[in-house]
């Protein structure tokens, strides 16, 4: 999980200047300034590395340097959406994984199930357990 928090650390503070994003190219050099100070990014990079990260522990995502906005109120925002892609497609995965694996069960030599059984299993990294299941049974 720190390599994934240092990986998106590093995108966000390393790819372009946050401070134009947020001031715009037109700022003067002391606006620039005070909110870098404002920001912390005058601090050396492990500094606002750990401070990213008790943040994050905390729960404060901290503010999107394009929408100025609180990144926790963005995410609430979004979040009825991501649950009801999540929910949906775990709800089509179970049905169509229950109607295939009972035909699979049922039908257990013949040509479509062993195309259902060797398609899921390459392509959805379940051959293992493919196999072992077979070779239990």
């Amino acid at each position: 999980m720190v390599i994934v928090a240092f990986v998106s650390f590093s995108l966000f503070n390393f790819v372009g200047d946050p401070v134009n994003s947020m001031t715009g190219e037109d700022a003067s050099d002391q606006r620039r300034d005070e909110v870098r100070e404002v920001l912390g990014l005058n601090d050396p990079v492990y500094i606002q590395f750990s401070r990213f990260l008790g943040n994050v522990v905390q729960g404060d995502f901290g503010i999107s340097y394009q929408l100025k906005r609180e990144v926790s109120d963005l995410v609430a925002e979004r979040m009825p959406a991501t649950l009801e892609l999540v929910f949906v497609s775990a709800l089509l995965a179970i049905i169509t994984g229950v109607i295939l694996g009972v035909y699979t069960g049922i039908h257990r030599d013949s040509f479509i199930s062993n195309i259902i059984l060797y398609y899921f299993g390459f392509y959805y990294g379940s051959y293992g357990g493919i196999v072992l299941c077979s070779a239990v049974s």
